[in-house]
């Protein structure tokens, strides 16, 4: 399981960035609203065969970009059961930068990048933690035995 879905990192960065960043050079850009389509799993049949095969090479580069995120994450041992809003905004943050640094980096992604990584190498050290604690189990919480009933009296 991912840590950051394809709708999680259209929040960190809206649909033309995505297309800019995701189409190959040697294809036509699509339009936005087709990206954004395909990444909410809609029907692309009212595209061109050439604009939904553009489309699915710009998927391909979202969900490769995003697969590196894990791995990184996987290596600074964040669990790949666990899943928060946090670790997901982290993830998309990953993948925006390595989707970014085939183009020209910018200042803000670099700096969210580098902030990112930080708070990484904190958890790896175990200054701070990105999995959440387990909750507690109180006596309350767990079934201790059996449960004694009786029938109900026949006599009052």
């Amino acid at each position: 399981m991912s840590f950051a879905t394809r709708t999680d990192l259209l929040k960190r960065a809206n649909a033309t960035r995505l297309v800019q960043l995701t189409v190959p050079t040697d294809r036509e850009m699509v339009d936005e609203a087709a990206l954004r389509l395909a990444i909410d799993d809609g029907d692309l049949t009212g595209y061109s065969n050439t604009d939904q095969e553009t489309i699915a090479l710009a998927l391909d580069a979202i969900d490769g970009a995003l697969a590196d995120a894990d791995a990184l994450m996987l290596g600074y041992s964040i669990p790949a059961t666990v899943q928060t809003p946090l670790l997901a905004r982290l993830a998309a943050t990953v993948a925006l930068y390595y989707l970014q640094s085939q183009g020209n980096m910018t200042d803000d992604v670099q700096k969210a990048y580098d902030s990112t990584i930080k708070m990484f190498d904190s958890h790896k050290k175990g200054v701070l933690s990105l999995v959440p604690p387990e909750p507690e189990v109180t006596v309350d919480d767990v079934f201790l035995g059996a449960e004694i009933a009786s029938s109900p009296s026949r006599y009052n």
